[in-house]
């Protein structure tokens, strides 16, 4: 079972105990990007 595999089954048993650093390698492989976002104030 591939790594992500088992990432997707963590999430289900243990939604609170996910890192946002998880979540994005499932979004990478399912097609996401990840984007730094930066905010300028004038």
């Amino acid at each position: 079972m591939p790594k992500y595999e088992k990432l997707i089954q963590k999430m289900k048993q243990q939604p609170n105990g996910i890192k946002f650093e998880e979540i994005a390698k499932v979004l990478e492989v399912n097609g996401y990007n990840m984007k730094k976002l930066t905010r300028y104030f004038a």
